[in-house]
């Protein structure tokens, strides 16, 4: 029994990522059920379909058929839907100001002037937006063409940590951690999960054929990202801010480890026997340990525990509460 969620990236600053393909190669064992149980389940509007297909046809090994498959927006871009995070995060121009004043400060400044003493340019000539775009094209050309570009000519080690910190700060306070609402918009996605888990885990109870063993959910990184931070993974002990860039080198909060190119999050039920269940969530391929959970066995608690570890939001984190633009006192 499994349950698949498979985000594309859109952050760039990683050099590693998978295919559908390759992404579903570990949840074949699986699909006991062949086609008919794994559902082709919901995606995002732009660039989810092929993506769908892909994974759907690398967990039925052989198999022509078409899985069918929806666009269902509410549930994957969730974020287009919370009115209270469009209105206080998305385009509230003050939300990122500690994106805006690291980029204005001077460790940016250091990497625009190494810029410009490189192309032979006055200083005033590079600003902050060339450096990242110039910084981008060289993550994208490296991740697409494994080519070192001339792009990245322009960058030092030192350089790339300078940027990789500019996006993590973005993403931080954009989808992550820096605002509570970043993480409860996905509260619908992380029911919707917990509910098809549920579903599968009552099937297996009564002894009867789990109907859907494997369900494939497509969307980008700022799908994943809010769900990855309600469950609290990659967790530092403070926010990261425009003014502690030195102290936070062994920042959890890393988004190139986290968001690499078609970055995945799978969580597999286990049926071990005498009724037990165990939850094993994979990020990327590689197994992590649920926040609060670490002394359980290993990556692989019981999945009762799982839902207890997550009571709370499981009895509460209602989307449309928490969307509210005005929410009223608790």
């Amino acid at each position: 029994m499994g349950e698949k969620g498979v985000a594309e990236d859109d952050v760039p600053g990683s050099t590693h990522g998978l295919t559908g393909e390759e992404a579903a190669s570990r949840g074949k064992e699986a699909v006991s059920g062949g086609e008919e149980a794994v559902s082709g389940g919901e995606e995002a509007a732009s660039g989810g379909e092929d993506a769908t297909v892909g994974v759907g046809a690398a967990l039925v090994e052989g198999s022509d058929k078409e899985f069918d498959h929806v666009v269902n927006d509410a549930l994957m871009r969730f974020f287009d839907h919370c009115t209270r995070f469009v209105q206080e995060v998305d385009q509230n121009p003050t939300a990122l100001s500690e994106v805006d004043k690291f980029r204005q400060g001077p460790e940016m400044r250091r990497v625009t002037e190494k810029i410009a003493d490189s192309l032979r340019v006055p200083y005033n000539t590079i600003n902050d937006d060339m450096a990242e775009a110039a910084f981008y094209l060289c993550a994208y050309e490296f991740a697409i063409k494994t080519v070192n570009s001339p792009w990245c000519q322009l960058f030092d080690e030192v350089d790339a940590q300078v940027m990789e910190y500019a996006n993590d700060l973005k993403q931080f306070w954009k989808r992550g951690y820096g605002y509570d609402i970043n993480s409860k918009s996905s509260c619908i996605l992380f029911h919707d999960v917990f509910s098809r888990l549920n579903r599968a885990a009552d099937e297996n109870k009564s002894g009867q054929q789990v109907t859907e063993a494997v369900t494939v959910q497509v969307g980008h990184a700022e799908t994943l990202l809010p769900l990855l931070t309600l469950l609290g993974f990659f967790k530092n002990n403070g926010s990261i801010t425009s003014t502690n860039y030195a102290t936070q080198t062994q920042r959890s909060f890393r988004t190139s480890h986290m968001l690499p190119y078609a970055a995945n999050l799978l969580l597999v039920l286990y049926d071990c026997g005498a009724g037990e269940l165990r939850l094993q969530a994979l990020l990327n391929e590689k197994p992590v340990i649920f926040p609060g959970l670490s002394d359980q066995q290993a990556s692989m608690p019981r999945y009762e525990d799982v839902k207890e570890n997550y009571r709370e939001l499981l009895q509460g984190c209602d989307f449309e509460t928490e969307c509210q633009l005005f929410k009223s006192p608790a």
